[in-house]
């Protein structure tokens, strides 16, 4: 996957999404926006709805769509066993990347059905990077053993690559296609084990 800079718009912080950072206390979601210091004058893109019949899926299921073709920046995170694992290592795969922490409620009750979500298409081309939010390790390996979290999920311990793709608000997702390009975005929480969306990832695949 190649690195390309990439900006999505400002987004008005619902209570579907919990503000990203570290949680500022151990009982709610608070702390700083991943974006703090960054310019409000960059030139960001306003997402369509899409002309692709994919597309208007995408788009009636209320994903954002790029204006342009967008491919995922590359980077390089720890797993929870201590190992370096990069995004472009699931190149040829169709790719849920989500951003998210322990303390974000939204982010927690959308989980069962990405596990689910996992296990329905693992065997097809298919993955979930879960990138956490600037937590501790062993809080989120405690996380991710009780709610059975069995697709790869990545220590962004530092928040930089939350900020590299604009994150403002978690959970938020990423699609992207197997050939390392954004097709869609999601803020906030939603069932993700759903035939609409089993379908979508099914046409993504190559």
């Amino acid at each position: 996957m190649k690195r390309y800079i990439f900006l999505f718009p400002l987004f008005v912080l619902l209570v579907i999404g919990c503000p990203s950072g570290r949680s500022g206390d151990s009982g709610h979601s608070g702390g700083a926006p991943a974006d703090e210091g960054r310019s409000s004058t960059a030139q960001e893109q306003i997402p369509s709805s899409g002309t692709s019949e994919l597309e208007k899926k995408l788009g009636s299921l209320g994903f954002q769509i790029p204006t342009e073709e967008l491919m995922a920046i590359d980077f390089s995170l720890r797993d929870l066993s201590g190992r370096e694992t990069t995004l472009s290592s699931f190149a040829g795969k169709v790719v849920f990347l989500n951003f998210w922490a322990t303390w974000c409620g939204p982010c927690r009750a959308e989980i069962p059905s990405m596990v689910q979500l996992y296990a329905e298409l693992v065997d097809e081309g298919f993955t979930i990077v879960a990138v956490n939010s600037q937590e501790l390790e062993n809080q989120v390996s405690a996380f991710v053993e009780e709610a059975g979290m069995s697709f790869p999920v990545l220590l962004d311990s530092s928040g930089k690559v939350g900020s590299a793709y604009g994150v403002r608000a978690i959970p938020t997702t990423y699609i992207i296609d197997s050939r390392g390009a954004i097709r869609a975005r999601m803020v906030g929480t939603r069932d993700w084990n759903s035939p609409q969306i089993i379908s979508l990832v099914r046409e993504l695949q190559p």
